[in-house]
């Protein structure tokens, strides 16, 4: 499924009357000082509503900080006494990876997570950005991240990226809405296609795939374009 340039034009054209001066745009902030939360804030971000999500993370802050690495993160399950009882004392959220039977806890993966990356001698998030910027998608970051459980399709790898700062997209259910609305249903729309229309549209409007990823999700999910 390669992308078209008539893709490419539609997206570009849909971006100006729709989205407005690119310069007004909100860009995420990420956590340029904390893996721990880029990390938690990536695995729980997929199939929950935002407002969890930042409840998780203040929850965390409000124990340890801002500025935690992989490796804090690490002690601070083990230190919880493991993954349900750091789900439950620490961060407030007990949500399953998936919805099967028997699905692991979101916590679970965020623990294996760290312990993955700790493995790779990457505690901080410069650590991180040092490892992967040249080869985002070449990198035993990446190889491992997917073998995590119902991690295999790489949204959370990609969205850890972007939190690090790096010039990544997430191809979660809101971007892929958004590129439906504006190249219509008849699109077929896989996550690495969804990739690869926002990095050559933010290409076109000269502005970072990162900051397209966040206003298409903001346009997509209902909420203001701009500050």
């Amino acid at each position: 499924m390669a992308v078209t340039q008539t893709e490419i034009d539609t997206l570009v054209e849909y971006c100006n009357v729709h989205l407005g001066d690119p310069q007004l745009w909100t860009t995420p902030e990420g956590y340029p000082k904390s893996l721990a939360l880029c990390i938690i804030d990536a695995i729980y971000s997929t199939g929950s509503h935002y407002t969890s999500v930042i409840n998780v993370i203040q929850k965390y802050k409000t124990v340890h900080g801002t500025q935690d690495g992989a490796r804090a993160l690490s002690s601070s399950i083990a230190h919880a006494g493991g993954t349900r009882e750091w789900a439950t004392t620490v961060v407030g959220n007990l949500k399953p990876a998936h919805t099967r039977l028997g699905a692991p806890l979101k916590a679970d993966i965020i623990q294996q997570a760290a312990q993955l990356i700790t493995s790779l001698d990457i505690d901080t998030v410069d650590d991180l950005v040092a490892r992967v910027a040249d080869k985002p998608l070449d990198n035993p970051v990446h190889a491992g991240w997917k073998r995590l459980p119902s991690q295999s399709s790489g949204i959370t790898y990609n969205y850890l990226l972007i939190l690090a700062g790096l010039p990544s997209v997430k191809p979660d259910r809101m971007v892929l809405r958004f590129l439906a609305a504006a190249l219509g249903d008849t699109v077929e729309l896989s996550s690495q296609k969804a990739v690869e229309l926002i990095t050559e549209t933010a290409d076109h409007l000269n502005i970072s795939p990162r900051s397209l990823d966040h206003i298409a999700w903001r346009a997509a999910s209902g909420r203001e374009l701009t500050d």
